[in-house]
C-alpha cells in the first residue's frame, strides 16, 4: 500500500507531480492538483439537465409588432416573414403536418433584409448566425465548407446542439453563388453551382457531422452531430439585374402557379432560375419575399423612430455626458434624401452620424468642460461634413 507521502506528492488522478502544478489538495487516502479540479468543472457544467427549447404560442401578430419597433416600412415582407416563421416553429411543434418551408429576402442594400432577420432571432431568443455565401466553396476546395456554417450556429449556440438545431441561419448574398453562365466549361464552379449543390441537404434537413473548433466545450474540436431538419435558413441578396429579367418575361401567358409563392412583388421562381440559381435550391426555399428601396419618408422615420437609430443611440451615449443632442428637421431630411440618392438606404444613415459627430466625441472633454449641456445637429453640418459645424447652445 503506497505511503501517506505518495498521495501528498502526486495528484492521484493525473499522476503530475506537485513540482509540475500550482496547487496540490492532498487528504489521507489520495490528491488532487488544481488542472484536474478545472476539468472536472468543466465536465459538471456540460454534463448539467439543460432545459427543453421549445417554441410555444407564437402570434404572427405579436411578432411583426416586434419587428415595428425596429424595422421601419416594408410592411408587406414583415407579414410575410411574420406568417413563415410561424408555420415554421408550429411545424416543430406538430411534426410531419406541414414541409420545411424556407425564406429568401430579394430586396435592395440597405432595405432591411438581415435587420428582419435579427430582429426575428432575437424576439424568438433562438441562436442566429449570419453567413457571407461569398465564402463558401464545394468541400475539399479553398474557402469555408458549407459544414461551417452549422458548426458556427452550433458556437453562437454555446455549444448546446438541441438549441442550436432550433436556430436561424441568414445566408447572406445569395446571389453572387449563382451559376456565371450557361454554358458548359471546363473550370468548375466552385464558389457558384457547386455550394448550390452543396447547401440542398443541409437546406432541406438532414443529420450532418460537423468538426468543431477547439474551445472549452469542445477541447479536442471532435466531430458532432447536428440535425438541421428544424433550422430555419433565411436566404437574402439584391440580386441586381433581376429587373431586366422581370421585364424580358413580362409578356401575356407568362404568370403561373408558381406566381403564387410572392407575396409582395412579381419574383417568381422562374425569375431565380433564370438568374442563376438551380431548381432544386430554388425549390427548397418555399417563400420569396421581395422588399423595396425605401422612400425618403421611411428614412426619415428610421433616424427619428426605429429603435436602433443611430441618431438614437448617439442620443444615448452622450446622455451619459449630460449633454443633450438634438437634431433639425431639415437635417433629418438632407440625411435622408443623400442616402436615397446613394442608393445606400438605411445603411448609410450611420456613416453619416459617425461623421457628423466624431469631431464632438474627440473634443468631448473640452466640451464638458465649456459647460456645453446642448448639441444640435443642423442642415449645415450635414451639408459640411468634410468639415462639420455644429450650433453649440450653452
Amino acid at each position: 500500500m503506497p505511503s501517506k507521502k505518495s498521495y501528498t506528492d502526486k495528484c492521484s488522478f493525473c499522476g503530475k507531480d506537485k513540482s509540475e502544478v500550482n496547487k496540490l489538495i492532498a487528504s489521507d487516502n489520495s490528491s488532487i492538483c488544481d488542472e484536474c479540479v478545472q476539468k472536472c468543472g468543466t465536465i459538471l457544467q456540460d454534463n448539467e439537465t439543460k432545459p427543453t427549447h421549445a417554441i410555444t404560442d407564437i402570434d404572427p401578430h405579436t411578432i411583426t409588432e416586434f419587428l415595428n419597433e425596429n424595422v421601419i416600412g416594408q410592411d408587406d415582407a414583415k407579414v410575410q416573414v411574420a406568417v413563415s416563421v410561424y408555420l415554421h416553429y408550429k411545424r416543430l411543434a406538430n411534426p410531419d403536418i406541414l414541409e420545411k418551408s424556407n425564406v429568401c429576402l430579394i430586396g435592395p442594400t440597405g432595405s432591411g433584409k438581415t435587420l428582419i432577420a435579427k430582429t426575428v432571432a432575437k424576439y424568438l431568443d433562438v441562436p442566429f448566425y449570419i453567413a457571407d455565401a461569398t465564402t463558401l466553396t464545394e468541400s475539399g476546395y479553398v474557402g469555408d465548407d458549407v459544414e461551417t456554417v452549422i458548426a458556427s450556429l452550433v458556437e453562437s449556440a454555446d455549444g448546446d446542439i438541441e438549441r442550436a438545431e432550433r436556430g436561424i441561419v441568414f445566408l447572406d448574398e445569395i446571389d453572387k453563388i449563382a451559376r456565371k453562365s450557361e454554358n458548359v466549361s471546363i473550370t468548375r464552379d466552385v464558389s457558384g453551382e457547386g455550394v448550390q449543390q452543396a447547401l440542398l441537404k443541409i437546406i432541406e434537413g438532414t443529420k450532418l457531422k460537423v468538426q468543431m473548433k477547439r474551445n472549452r466545450k469542445h477541447p479536442q474540436g471532435e466531430s458532432i452531430e447536428v440535425d438541421t431538419s428544424n433550422i430555419l435558413f433565411i436566404c437574402s441578396g439584391a440580386f441586381v439585374g433581376m429587373d431586366e429579367i422581370k421585364k424580358a418575361d413580362s409578356g401575356v401567358g407568362f404568370l403561373n402557379s408558381k406566381s403564387v409563392k410572392t407575396f409582395n412583388g412579381d419574383i417568381t421562381d422562374d425569375h431565380l432560375i433564370k438568374y442563376g440559381l438551380i431548381p432544386e435550391f430554388v425549390g427548397r426555399i418555399g417563400n420569396i419575399v421581395e422588399l423595396h428601396k425605401l422612400t425618403v419618408q421611411e428614412l426619415e422615420r428610421i433616424i427619428t423612430h426605429s429603435n436602433i437609430s443611430p441618431f438614437l443611440q448617439y442620443q444615448r451615449i452622450l446622455d451619459t455626458e449630460d449633454i443633450e443632442l438634438e437634431i433639425k428637421p431639415d437635417a433629418v431630411k438632407a440625411i435622408a434624401q443623400a442616402c436615397h440618392r446613394s442608393d445606400i438606404g438605411a445603411r448609410g444613415i450611420k456613416n453619416y452620424f459617425d461623421a457628423i459627430i466624431r469631431e464632438t466625441l474627440f473634443n468631448i472633454v473640452e466640451l464638458k468642460n465649456k459647460k456645453l449641456n446642448k448639441i444640435t445637429i443642423t442642415k449645415q453640418s450635414v451639408d459640411k461634413l468634410g468639415n462639420p459645424k455644429y450650433n453649440y447652445n450653452t
